[in-house]
């Protein structure tokens, strides 16, 4: 016999699987923001005795951008209680509330996701698990100012933007300008007026 699950829980399988607590989450972050601030120091304070600017807004980038490890944004859900499972082991029920997940675990990580909607849920759901989120990023904590924006439609292959994303003035102009513009297909969801998006800092 299972416990009930927590409120933003799924069940799969018979197995219960959730995002870490706020509090969980919290310690979590605080840690690497913590570690994060050491190296910052150490960056400034060698900069500092070998000339160089002492400038800490110019460190905080630099370690954001250049020193900060190396991980994934699956590897980062995982650290708070989000282990998406493969595409091939969900049922027609599970995509939808598997694929919520992950964009509300995302959005914990401060990294947004922008024009979905061409992608219907399980579509959706399996590129982001066997594609994007198994791209290396540098593992920068929330509240630290950084936040990544993933658009779905973006790229070189620009026909899914085309064909659903851009407004009827853009694709006028394009095609104009001598773009081939694919002809207008239906959104496959109603997803992107949904995702979540950053509050105020």
């Amino acid at each position: 016999m299972h416990d009930a699950p927590v409120r933003g829980s799924m069940v799969f399988r018979g197995r219960i699987r959730a995002m870490h607590d706020a509090e969980t989450r919290r310690r979590i972050h605080e840690r690497k923001r913590a570690i994060r601030d050491r190296r910052i120091d150490e960056l400034q304070a060698k900069a500092r005795r070998s000339g160089g600017t002492d400038d800490r807004r110019f460190w905080c980038l630099s370690y954001d951008l250049h020193h900060a490890p190396w991980t994934t944004n699956l590897e980062q859900l995982r650290e708070i209680g989000v282990d998406p499972w493969m595409p091939s082991a969900l049922g027609a029920g599970e995509v939808g509330p598997a694929l919520r997940e992950v964009v509300e675990g995302l959005a914990v990580l401060q990294v947004f996701l922008v024009r979905t909607d061409h992608l219907d849920d399980r579509a959706c759901y399996r590129r982001l698990r066997l594609d994007v989120l198994l791209d290396r990023v540098r593992d920068v904590p929330p509240a630290t100012g950084s936040r990544e924006w993933i658009d779905l439609a973006g790229g070189i292959d620009r026909s899914a933007e085309l064909a659903v994303h851009a407004t009827d003035a853009e694709r006028e102009s394009l095609r104009a300008s001598g773009v081939i513009v694919p002809p207008r297909m239906s959104r496959r969801a109603d997803r992107d007026r949904w995702l979540p998006r950053p509050g105020p800092r």
